[in-house]
């Protein structure tokens, strides 16, 4: 069961789920070498005792020349750390209950998951799409959240929707991507047991019964044979029983780990036909490994039936990508170069249809009132007519939190700035995992807030009064709007550690923003 009905899980939560449906974890407790990135918290500290390094006896500072030669001699390095898997198992459980407080700290566990991706998976030529589809899912996940603005209805269906729907279609489209050409038919998007119909698919293309490989692995158990075994006489020959056993298990809601299933499985790639490679088995056998994993989460959190039509229209499943569509046109308005100009033309539709998916959920708040996307409220000034007004009051089942902004509002203009900061406060944590799209003009005006406060704040001397009652809020919204994408992610030059983004559009048009909407404030 999901931890919570009212709001989309956490992206620590969805961060399990991911781990978990790539069956990356074991009883077992083995030291792993990690070779990590300095962190977030580190680069800031090295490049404060950069600016006192310049810093003047009169108080003044050097130029930023003088800055970057400082940074660079207390730039932290990269380091190699020793941690068992076992902890990092528990971190992630811990998130899953608690969720990240920041971009940065997924972004510092995340080298760890895919070191720890890596080394299980290699020896089966499957660990590019382990990692791939645990990068691309959280990342498709951020940006479902980012665009689906929920209704006072429970979110249960929304997120099985995404899981069974979503991320299904993007762990087939990795695994396309990874094995071009290959003659692996297509799997049904909505099969209930794709583990089995994997097998099953198995059994048809290389001509070879389930029952003659349990025979196979009863060979196998007398003695190891490997290939030779094909070759001995079948006629009398009883079956493995763990064997059936394992087949018998890809019609259960359990998860299923790889060390299990592929086992059984592989021998089949002696009769595979040259159009079907071995790597091209695995391939699809992990993609249904994942599927079926997805599938028992969609299980754990109550009934589920899929729609119709789900994902994708097929003419656009070849042009799936592992960057989510709203990420691409970000990168495009920011005049990025994308690689490919097939997925950078495909963008455009494929977001619509997920804006399409996302607005059909019956729990969309889009069912009640016209919402854009949050490329439009970002870039092309939409944001202005949720600041203002009193629009929400008319919808049905909308979510509290609305509410709570709009008081925030109303004390806002009438001057009480210690009431509106307690109705801000508690819309923040209401707009968690709810407010989508809408999470932009309410962060504007929240930032805006903050902003018109330290202004008023300083003129008298009472900084301390805004960082004892403002900053806190200021910094918590940040925080969560770094943490979704809505507001774009800063990464530190190494040596310089100097910070730069890829989208330096959508900050100047954001902070443009905040400050035009403090200085009415003022």
């Amino acid at each position: 069961m999901l931890p919570t009905a009212n709001q989309l899980p956490t992206f620590g939560y969805l961060h399990k789920v991911v781990c978990d449906c790539l069956g990356l974890w074991n009883s077992e407790s083995q030291d792993v070498t990690f070779h990590v990135s300095a962190t977030e918290k580190d680069r800031r500290i090295a490049l404060r005792q950069a600016f006192e390094e310049i810093k003047n006896d009169d108080g003044a500072y050097g130029s930023l020349d003088d800055l970057v030669a400082a940074a660079a001699q207390f730039a932290p390095k990269d380091a190699q750390k020793v941690k068992k898997s076992r902890t990092i198992h528990a971190y992630v459980n811990h998130l899953s209950k608690n969720d990240f407080e920041s971009f940065d700290e997924y972004l510092e566990l995340s080298q760890y998951i895919k070191t720890l991706i890596s080394e299980r998976y290699v020896q089966w030529g499957v660990s590019e799409l382990a990692v791939g589809f645990y990068v691309s899912a959280l990342a498709h996940y951020r940006e479902f959240v980012r665009e689906h603005a929920c209704s006072a209805q429970s979110q249960v269906y929304s997120f099985q929707f995404f899981l069974s729907q979503n991320l299904r279609l993007l762990a087939a489209a990795l695994a396309d991507s990874l094995s071009p050409g290959n003659a692996w038919p297509d799997t049904e998007r909505n099969e209930q047991w794709p583990l089995r119909g994997f097998a099953d698919d198995a059994c048809r293309i290389t001509g070879i019964s389930l029952h003659k490989l349990h025979q196979y692995h009863a060979f196998q158990q007398e003695k190891p044979l490997k290939e030779q075994a094909w070759n001995r006489d079948f006629t009398s020959q009883l079956v493995n029983t763990q064997s059936k056993q394992v087949i018998d298990r890809l019609r259960k809601h359990s998860r299923m780990k790889w060390e299990t299933f592929y086992p059984t499985l592989q021998p089949l790639t002696y009769h595979l036909p040259e159009a079907i490679g071995e790597k091209a088995f695995a391939i699809n056998a992990f993609a249904a490994l994942i599927a079926h994993n997805l599938n028992v989460h969609v299980a754990d959190c109550g009934p589920f039936a899929p729609p119709v039509k789900g994902g994708l229209p097929p003419g656009l499943v070849e042009h799936s990508h592992s960057i989510p569509s709203s990420d691409l046109l970000d990168l495009l308005f920011n005049d990025y170069p994308i690689g490919h100009e097939a997925f950078a033309q495909q963008a455009p539709s494929r977001f619509q249809t997920l804006l399409d998916q996302i607005r059909a959920l019956p729990s969309s708040l889009n069912r009640v009132s016209d919402i854009p996307d949050s490329l439009e409220l970002a870039y092309k000034g939409q944001h202005r007519r949720f600041i203002e007004g009193n629009w929400h009051a008319a919808l049905m089942h909308g979510p509290n939190w609305l509410n709570e902004w709009g008081q925030a509002r109303e004390a806002m203009f009438a001057g009480d700035s210690l009431l509106a900061l307690t109705h801000f406060k508690t819309a923040l944590e209401q707009s968690k995992y709810v407010a989508g799209p809408l999470f932009i003009p309410f962060y504007i005006q929240a930032c805006a807030f903050c902003k018109s406060q330290y202004r008023r704040l300083s003129e008298i001397n009472e900084e301390e009064l805004f960082e004892r009652f403002y900053e806190q809020l200021g910094s918590d919204a940040a925080q969560y709007a770094g943490l979704m994408g809505y507001t774009p992610h800063f990464v530190r030059d190494p040596g310089t550690l100097i910070p730069s983004t890829v989208l330096p559009l959508r900050f100047k048009l954001m902070m443009s923003e905040i400050d035009a909407l403090a200085r009415t404030l003022a």
